[in-house]
């Protein structure tokens, strides 16, 4: 629970951040079950190596305030002073960010793109130059916004030009392991601090239900996640502990740790020089590897099987036909009809058909022939 009470009752350190000066401004103040850690290794290689950088991003197109037409459209950037660092097997290296109204960021290692269509109605268009894990430049000029249009403008829909603005950075999304970015964009926030103790705004950060106060817009990086879900909300408030232009700076994400998963080369151990010169787009990234082929699968032929003997049955046929053909006779069709033999003589052939007896008619000469006049009988 957090009570209103001046800033130096309230006051304590995180665990693991190093005690402030006596007349420093408190940092954090509340409770929380996180603790702050020291970054990534890799991270602070890295953090080492762009110190020196001063990101200036430019929006070409669309213009602020311009009224788009439906279906998907181009934003169009300059970016000077930031490589664009695509680092293959190694993720990401210094980035830009496009975040349009609520929807998740979305990180570009080129200068254009092609975004989604608007709803009708008006739409809020951030971008800022990111380090290779994701914490938002918070330098003059890294980062840029426009007002963008569909059908008609909405104003009362988004926050009043020049009002403040707060946008969630980190983290969101799934995480393989620890400590873990908390950051944020304030844009337009008032002036901090110009006196000790004069706060002009503070954010209340509530992390799985445990909150606490900063005052300055320095990222953290927090051990004492959960696994699974945690929940994420961010207010700003005034110098008075009220919501600052509510209700567009009170958000709520979500980050679900997942142990074991792949995790991003910056959160592993220290960088090798070849792997910090790929990050810092010094050099080409490691080629992928290529997928290993398939072993072939043997298709077995199959023997042609063998023919089968002929039977008894099967040639008896062709021997009946070969004997016939044999004692020089003609073959005939099923339908009884005689058919001429070849070099028969047509002539003969007919004297002959008609001299011999017909088997479907039983002959009367026979049956009718008189016995030998001898009185013997024929055999």
């Amino acid at each position: 629970m957090l009570g209103v009470a001046p800033p130096a009752a309230l006051a304590f350190n995180l665990p693991g951040r190093r005690t402030p000066a006596a007349d420093a401004t408190p940092l954090a103040v509340g409770r929380s079950s996180q603790q702050e850690v020291a970054p990534p290794l890799a991270v602070q290689q890295l953090q080492e190596a762009l110190d020196g950088r001063r990101p200036r991003l430019e929006i070409l197109s669309p213009a602020d305030g311009a009224l788009l037409p439906a279906g998907p459209w181009t934003l169009k950037l300059q970016v000077e002073d930031w490589p664009l660092v695509d680092a293959g097997p190694l993720g990401l290296g210094p980035h830009v960010v496009v975040q349009l109204d609520g929807d998740p960021p979305l990180p570009l290692t080129d200068t254009s793109t092609s975004m989604r269509p608007l709803e009708p109605g008006s739409h809020r268009l951030t971008v800022y130059a990111a380090r290779p894990w994701g914490e938002a430049v918070k330098g003059p000029g890294a980062q840029r916004q426009i007002r963008l249009h569909r059908v008609a403008a909405n104003p009362l829909s988004q926050p009043a030009p020049g009002s403040p603005q707060l946008i969630a950075v980190s983290p969101r999304g799934t995480a393989a392991g620890t400590p873990l970015l908390l950051d944020w964009l304030l844009l337009e926030a008032p002036l901090q601090n110009l006196r000790s103790g004069d706060a002009s705004w503070r954010l209340r950060v509530s992390l799985n239900g445990d909150s606490f106060l900063v005052d300055q817009q320095t990222p953290l990086w927090l051990e004492g996640w959960r696994s699974g879900s945690n929940a994420i909300q961010l207010d700003l408030l005034d110098g008075l502990g009220e919501p600052l232009n509510p209700p567009f700076n009170s958000l709520v994400t979500e980050v679900t740790l997942e142990p074991g998963a792949d995790a991003p080369r910056w959160q592993g151990g220290r960088l090798q020089p070849a792997e910090l010169a790929v990050l810092l787009g010094e050099a080409p990234p490691p080629a992928a590897p290529e997928p290993e082929p398939e072993p072939e699968t043997k298709t077995e032929t199959m023997p042609e099987p063998a023919p089968e003997p002929e039977t008894a049955l099967d040639s008896a046929p062709d021997m009946e036909t070969e004997a016939l053909m044999g004692a020089g006779a003609a073959p005939t069709t099923g339908l009884g009809n005689e058919v001429q033999a070849e070099g028969e003589n047509p002539a003969e052939s007919e004297t002959a058909t008609a001299d011999r007896p017909n088997p479907s008619v039983p002959s009367t000469m026979a049956e009718q022939a008189e016995p030998p006049l001898d009185g013997s009988v024929e055999p």
